[in-house]
């Protein structure tokens, strides 16, 4: 039997700590880890257990959602009032954890020195294949939409920004002046990024521009002739969209790729090899086996 528990997934998009150690978070129950007193392994998804109450001999696998580098960035930027970094390394001498799984590879290494004394493990990360599909392309981006259709819809996070999609396609468009650049998760005090943004729309060759989207992504996805991401992961983002059908191409170093690195039906099949739930879940169940 596993334990979950379902505090604070995100720490590092959270403004404020008061939900850690309260009983609901931004709204949401939380429970303690006494109710999954006869749960023989525990997950937790964010290390922020302050009451392990009668369950404290239990081992524990820390499932790290979060990119290091970001949670170092949001220390360092807070000037210690927010220290995500710091707090989950001290989890590296907490006897209950038996193993660390990150859901990308890329993040390995960091890990490790983060937990010298853990072992950790990879999941990888998976997408719901039947929920997130191909499908007609309808939507036509709110009146703004270009005979070509770029979308860059990754959270601006201080290690993985929109810095390289924008210079890219700013430069790209120079050839391609029919196409159109759409934004999303734009936050509204966007920084130095408006003068970038600004930049694109003078060429003609910006479309629409929002901040979150909470309904409709699959249509942008389903509509979109390729996404440009900064990352260098597969974020949810990347996996959300090429089970859509719609080609990702990742840029964050030059130089860069200057033509659509695969298909409609490539971008598919690679998210149904890449972000399978079974295979994740077999690698889930090998570290179990493991304890």
């Amino acid at each position: 039997m596993l334990g979950v528990d379902s505090r604070l997934v995100d720490p590092d998009i959270a403004d404020k700590y008061k939900g850690y150690k309260g009983e609901s978070d931004r709204g949401v129950p939380i429970a303690s880890w006494d109710w999954a007193v006869d749960a023989d392994v525990l997950v937790s998804h964010s290390g922020y257990d302050n009451t392990p109450g009668a369950v404290t001999n239990q081992p524990v696998i820390l499932c790290c959602h979060g990119r290091p580098y970001n949670s170092l960035m949001i220390e360092s930027e807070s000037g210690g009032k927010k220290p995500i970094y710091s707090f989950m390394r001290k989890k590296n001498y907490d006897e209950r954890i038996r193993a660390v799984v990150t859901f990308w590879s890329e993040h390995i290494k960091f890990f490790e020195v983060m937990f010298p004394d853990k072992p950790v493990k990879l999941v990888q990360a998976p997408v719901d294949l039947m929920e997130w599909c191909d499908g007609p392309a309808r939507y036509k981006f709110n009146g703004k939409g270009g005979d070509i259709n770029v979308v860059c819809t990754d959270t601006w996070r201080q290690d993985g920004g929109p810095w390289m999609p924008l210079n890219v396609f700013a430069l790209w468009a120079r050839d391609n002046p029919s196409a159109k650049l759409h934004l999303y998760a734009v936050p509204k005090r966007a920084g130095g990024y408006a003068a970038l943004i600004e930049r694109v729309r003078s060429d003609g060759n910006l479309g629409e521009v929002r901040g979150y989207v909470q309904k409709g992504l699959k249509e942008i996805y389903r509509s979109a002739d390729l996404m440009l991401t900064g990352n260098n992961i597969d974020t949810r983002t990347v996996r959300e969209a090429m089970a859509c059908g719609c080609p990702v191409m990742k840029i964050n170093e030059w130089p860069y790729q200057t033509v659509f690195p695969v298909s409609r039906d490539a971008a598919r099949e690679i998210a149904e090899e890449k972000f399978n739930p079974t295979v994740s879940a077999m690698q889930f169940q090998m570290i179990l086996d493991s304890l």
